[in-house]
């Protein structure tokens, strides 16, 4: 790296072992790898939205908007790749421990001040490059996503937010404010990517230093995968009858379904299209504050993953 692009990065980062693992993925049959990983998911969401839309009937999709249209078709597509990249994240940072100990590198790291801790967020941000395709792809997808209400903003102009905003549950005092909401939104709908990937890689990496057996660890990750797996198909569901009207929840736990579903769940998915956006301000109290509460509720992912890597880092500083 150059000296411009190390003087942007934290205290940390600034070491050669995090030169030594760009290195590895710098060569250029890993540069063509990424662009053929990356033209295959793309390829396979498109497929997978011209399918779901196809089964689609016709008479639902002339009475949608084409902004409405294309969220519905790349919605599930979109949760499902995020979902798996999730989980490979969460697999690959437990996998680090093994890498690097097969290497007997860890006893060598941990006599030098902060080796050890430099070595594991290294690997952490490596995780993060080797996924960087399907990163690319789930922000591509919100790229797309984010042009589709710019589109229906320009198409409906204020009149539009108007209507959000009578409808909605709690509404603002000035439609004026819901642009900046909306806003906040859609940055939220690309910081949670990043940050909840970050998390779950942070996350494996502690999980295999906190557990030494193998055996208990693996059991420990199978388990965390399970519990991601069904947490987004609950809420996935209660979310899309509380959307439809049939499942009735007291005003509190509308508020806590859409807030954990837009946090932990599609990572802001449904926020992302302005008739979904509505839907959510319309069954939510004060949902209107969803958005810009995931923009903020990012950032404390981000410390949250600092903090499972310090936490890992200290786990192995104490391992004899």
């Amino acid at each position: 790296m150059n000296n411009i692009k190390k003087y942007l990065l934290p205290q940390w980062a600034r070491n050669p072992l995090l030169d030594y693992e760009w290195f590895h993925h710098r060569v250029g049959h890993a540069r063509r790898r990424f662009v053929l990983q990356l033209l295959l998911l793309g390829i396979l969401l498109a497929g997978a939205a011209l399918f779901l839309d196809a089964a689609t009937t016709g008479s639902v999709r002339t009475s949608q908007s084409a902004a409405s249209v294309l969220w519905g078709s790349l919605y599930f597509p979109a949760l499902t790749l995020q979902t798996l990249t999730a989980i490979a994240a969460l697999l690959l940072g437990a996998a680090a421990f093994d890498a690097q100990a097969q290497g007997n590198t860890w006893d060598n790291l941990r006599v030098t001040e902060s080796g050890a801790g430099l070595a594991l967020r290294a690997r952490w941000l490596g995780i993060l490059y080797r996924l960087r395709a399907p990163i690319a792809a789930i922000l591509l997808v919100r790229l797309i996503l984010a042009l589709g209400i710019l589109s229906e903003l320009t198409a409906f102009g204020g009149g539009y937010l108007q209507m959000l905003n009578a409808d909605a549950a709690t509404a603002v005092a000035d439609w004026r404010v819901i642009p900046p909401i909306i806003a906040l939104s859609l940055t939220a709908g690309f910081l949670l990517p990043l940050s909840m990937i970050a998390s779950f890689a942070a996350l494996g990496i502690l999980t295999a230093f906190a557990i030494k057996d193998r055996l208990f660890a693996a059991v420990a990750q199978v388990l965390l995968v399970v519990t991601l797996l069904v947490f987004v198909t609950a809420a996935s569901l209660a979310v899309s009858l509380a959307l439809q009207d049939e499942l009735t929840l007291p005003g509190a736990a509308a508020f806590l379904l859409f807030l954990g579903y837009s946090s932990y769940g599609d990572w802001g998915l449904a926020l992302l299209q302005l008739g979904s956006l509505g839907a959510v301000w319309q069954h939510a109290p004060f949902g209107i504050v969803i958005g810009p509460g995931l923009a903020g509720l990012s950032l404390a992912q981000a410390l949250i993953a600092d903090g499972l890597m310090s936490l890992a880092q200290r786990l192995l500083e104490r391992q004899n």
